[in-house]
């Protein structure tokens, strides 16, 4: 049994700090698991299984997984200092502040693995720094750094961003595609490089699916297309919403319904009033338990311009709902070969007809949906590859 110690910047809604919550519920009990968050928050917070020790933060470091807003309302010394961290790293780079905030903290350990769970979004963004953390202040004989984004596109792949990688024992990438990826930008690092899935919490997406909501606004007997995501540019939802106009005045049954919010959600429904279509698409803001959404749908739809391997693919699975997504890192391995739904060409004109296909064909969809109906829902595989993983030998 290995004494491990995971390390993310908070628990609040996201598809980071759900992978890491399943994967602990996966572990508890397997191995002696600790978990240090720098802020000790968030909707999943409860969710952390009792069997994990929770190492409690110190100093400086909830800096790094609070918001500015949150900050202001608990402190405004501490929100001044984070104001003042945050602008020198937009202009400098976020090393000094990182430094000054770990310097606040002894080194936490010994621990036999170190896992740093959530990468760096930007070189000038002060937070998260889970992976400047683990090599800087956390004593371990080996280290992991975990890979959740299409590293080849997003916006951190730069020379320092890249640079700590390559003092870990090994860098774990949550599909083959994240994997591929990855290495291209760092060929180096090849052999120390393996794809682990996310853990998925079959259960608790059945019971939650059970909640009671209020009904959808759409129509009886609507043909609903459900969207559950972060509206931010990389999801591609204006580019959608042009590509859906014909679509939905050829099918006028179908309602496209958007749970989450970001910045492009007043963009997107102020371009979706401007097509004439604020009665088709629909925006119900973030809710903190999208299941009983995505149980009504008829079809889920990602319709993202990159992606790394999105955990909702697994959820609309498990609750008998097929997927239209675009060809991102992971789409056709995870969607199309495992024949759970369609992939489609990354571009406005490619979705668009994809769409218009699947809806004049809805035997499809209903093809699929029979096929996901009899298939085996588990974490054993994936759990079995990280203790393997957490008690290799360096």
């Amino acid at each position: 049994m290995a004494k491990v110690l995971f390390v993310c910047n908070n628990l609040a809604v996201g598809g980071i700090p759900r992978a890491l919550v399943n994967l602990l519920k996966e572990l508890a009990g397997e191995e002696d698991v600790s978990l240090l968050l720098f802020e000790p928050a968030g909707e999943y917070l409860s969710e952390v299984p009792d069997t994990v020790t929770m190492v409690p933060t110190a100093g400086q470091l909830p800096l790094l997984g609070v918001t500015q807003s949150d900050l202001k309302k608990r402190s405004r010394l501490q929100a001044a200092r984070r104001a003042v961290y945050v602008a020198v790293s937009r202009v400098f780079g976020n090393g000094w502040a990182r430094k000054r905030v770990f310097r606040s903290v002894k080194d936490f350990g010994p621990y036999d693995v170190a896992v740093s769970y959530a990468q760096d979004n930007s070189e000038k963004a002060f937070a998260v720094g889970c992976n400047d953390f683990v090599l800087q202040k956390v004593r371990a004989k080996k280290k992991i750094a975990c890979v959740h984004c299409d590293f080849e596109h997003y916006g951190g792949n730069t020379e320092k961003n890249r640079r700590p990688y390559y003092a870990f024992d090994r860098i774990v990438c949550v599909s083959d595609g994240c994997r591929d990826a990855f290495v291209r930008q760092c060929p180096e690092l090849a052999d120390r490089t393996v794809s682990i899935e996310n853990c998925t919490d079959y259960a608790e997406i059945l019971r939650l699916a059970q909640k009671k909501t209020a009904p959808l606004p759409v129509p009886d007997g609507a043909f609903v297309m459900l969207t559950v995501a972060r509206i931010y540019p990389e999801k591609g939802i204006p580019r959608a919403i042009k590509a859906a106009a014909p679509v939905l005045a050829a099918n006028p049954d179908v309602c496209w319904v958007l749970v989450g919010d970001g910045t492009q959600l007043e963009e997107s429904r102020t371009l979706a009033k401007q097509l004439g279509l604020q009665e088709r698409i629909l925006f119900l803001g973030r809710k903190g338990n999208p299941y009983p959404y995505i149980k009504k749908a008829d079809l889920f739809f990602l319709p993202s311009v990159h992606e790394a391997a999105p955990m909702v693919f697994e959820e609309a699975r498990t609750l008998g709902v097929p997927v239209l997504t675009t060809q991102t890192t992971s789409s056709r391995q995870m969607v199309e070969a495992r024949g759970t739904g369609f992939v489609c060409g990354n571009t406005q004109e490619e979705i668009g007809r994809a769409l218009a296909e699947l809806l004049a064909d809805r035997g499809r969809l209903d093809a699929v949906r029979a096929r996901i109906a009899d298939m085996p829902c588990g974490n054993e595989r994936i759990r079995g590859k990280w203790k393997a993983l957490l008690e290799e030998k360096t």
